[in-house]
């Protein structure tokens, strides 16, 4: 059912536009994995490492922590400047901005080998332009497709980043026993495939019609939403009740506060609502430690002594790729917030089971490898359970949630606060996890437990249903206050018909300004402007139509 609907003639041409920019995903998975396979090569620790009094060489802890994390510490920078890069010169200019990034960085770690300082800069410049892309590309899958097929184009995120993930692992595990430089140079150089395939299909792709009406671009907009909607049944109807909503979700923001964009905004009124929602759920996505198997995976079962780390790391990258896709025939039928609640309790259990099983000294699970391997198998599980819907599904609820003229900037600030958190679990994870340093091993996952579980509470009592809602209706459910638990019940087309009769009631009467009431189940009363949808003789036909 998902397949026929996702895949049908009307939508083929936002899913092809889709698919270009969704490529930015795959870099920023390829990423992770190809250098976890690099950090456990042999003439890598040759070239960067430290020789030792055996005649082996040896990456230190605070040099393979420095090499690991600097990427997040540009992703953090990338995040924060895609604001106002996105702000001015739109999705399509920010993700050639990220291209350029990316490129510089590529050829910085190339260019001299074995050099920490190039190595580390380019990591550094390549990592800001992964973090405008965590930042465009989630936004454009967002405001391209219709809301029918949104879920799962956003979804598309994760799932090509664990595809890219999955290459990364293939590359690392081809170019390992290369006896030269070209062992990690050439999964370095791969980069360049995705970034020059971008690059050829933004000369293709529309910039975001939402963007462009944000900017006073009419015609522009049009012959966008004209090829998006090119093969829609009814597309001259689609495009105007597309334009339609961008008009009344404007005059919506006019009236509660203004049309225009400014900082102060995100910590005010209805917009902090969005603005720690949308940040709260990428932060919570990365606190129960992922980045940790992105950025470790092999190096993480190398110390664990299981048999073949290489190839252990690709079967968890295939897995993440089948979580992704079982994500798309669940998402719709059971919403968000189902999702995250059970898979945050399955990730909960099983890494408070990994951390149950490094209790034990590491001699005594030399002499018992089962303890090892149950805690892999526990990584397995979680990475699975993972991109069942937290992987997914966070993107997803950050840009739905980050509705409003303030969209760019929550979304900036989001993926900045995501990229930190990665920052810190990347970079502290040596520390912890090295025999030399903390010596924890396996018990990391009481820590992340610990905090999977947090998340739960957050999702519980933050995070709205948002399933089958357009942007225009969240945005909507936003000003009007409506409480969490409430949404996916709540009648929009009655509150708008209701909300249209009283403010006629109330012109009439002389009323310089109708207030509406929301009252819900548990008999909040919320104060909030209410505006109406249509005029007030055809309120109910018209939402009828369009919720």
């Amino acid at each position: 059912m998902l397949g026929q609907t996702l895949f049908s003639k009307e939508y083929l041409k936002p899913l092809s536009f889709c698919a270009v920019a969704v490529i930015g995903a795959v870099l920023y998975g390829y990423d992770g994995t190809y250098f976890t396979s690099i950090l456990a090569m042999d003439r890598f620790d040759r070239d960067y490492g430290e020789q030792q009094a055996d005649g082996s060489y040896t990456i230190s802890s605070s040099d393979r922590s420095l090499f690991t994390s600097i990427v997040q510490a540009g992703e953090v920078v990338g995040s924060l400047a895609a604001g106002p890069i996105g702000d001015y010169l739109g999705r399509k200019g920010a993700l050639s901005a990220a291209c350029t990034l990316v490129t510089i960085g590529v050829i910085l770690q190339m260019v001299v080998a074995g050099s920490h300082v190039l190595l580390i800069v380019g990591r550094l410049v390549l990592g800001m332009g992964v973090g405008v892309i965590s930042n465009a590309v989630p936004l454009y899958l967002s405001e391209i497709p219709p809301t029918e097929i949104r879920g799962a184009v956003v979804s598309s995120w994760q799932l090509m980043l664990a595809i890219g993930q999955v290459i990364g692992a293939c590359v690392g595990q081809g170019s390992k026993d290369l006896d030269s430089t070209a062992a990690y140079r050439i999964p370095i150089a791969i980069n360049l495939v995705f970034i020059l395939t971008i690059f050829v299909g933004l000369t293709w792709i529309p910039e975001s019609p939402r963007w462009l009406f944000g900017k006073d671009k009419p015609k522009k907009m049009l012959r966008a939403l004209e090829r998006i909607h090119q093969y829609h049944p009814n597309a001259d109807g689609a495009i105007q009740e597309q334009t339609a909503a961008f008009e009344e979700s404007r005059r919506i923001e006019i009236e509660n506060g203004g049309d225009q964009s400014r900082w102060t905004d995100l910590v005010f009124g209805t917009t902090r609502r969005r603005f720690l929602c949308a940040v709260g759920i990428l932060v919570a996505q990365q606190v129960s430690g992922v980045q940790f198997i992105f950025s470790y995976a092999t190096v993480f079962f190398q110390d664990l002594h299981i048999a073949s780390p290489f190839i252990i790391t690709i079967i968890v990258d295939i897995v993440e790729v089948l979580g992704v896709i079982f994500s798309f025939f669940l998402v719709n039928r059971f919403g968000r917030r189902p999702l995250l609640l059970s898979t945050g309790a399955g990730m909960t259990v099983v890494l408070l089971i990994c951390g149950g099983m490094g209790v034990k000294s590491e001699e005594f699970r030399q002499i018992h490898p089962e303890y090892n391997q149950v805690a892999a198998a526990m990584i397995i599980i979680y990475v699975f359970l993972f991109n069942l819907a937290w992987g997914p599904l966070a993107w997803v609820v950050a840009t739905e949630l980050s509705t409003g003229r303030n969209r760019q900037k929550i979304m900036s600030v989001g993926t900045a606060c995501f990229w930190t958190i990665a920052f810190v679990v990347t970079f502290t994870l040596p520390y912890l996890f090295d025999q030399d340093k903390a010596g924890l091993g396996p018990m990391i996952g009481f820590i992340y437990g610990g905090f999977s579980f947090l998340t739960l509470l957050f999702v519980y009592f933050c995070i709205p249903e948002t399933l089958g809602r357009t942007l225009e209706e969240i945005n909507f459910l936003m000003e009007a206050e409506v409480p969490t638990r409430e949404w996916s019940s709540y009648d929009l087309a009655t509150a708008v018909a209701s909300s249209e009769k009283a403010k006629t009631r109330n012109r009439f009467a002389g009323d310089e300004e109708f207030v509406e009431h929301y009252t819900g189940s548990e008999g909040a009363k919320v104060p909030k402007s209410t505006p109406p949808v249509v005029d007030s003789e055809a309120a109910s036909e018209k939402v009828a139509e369009v919720v």
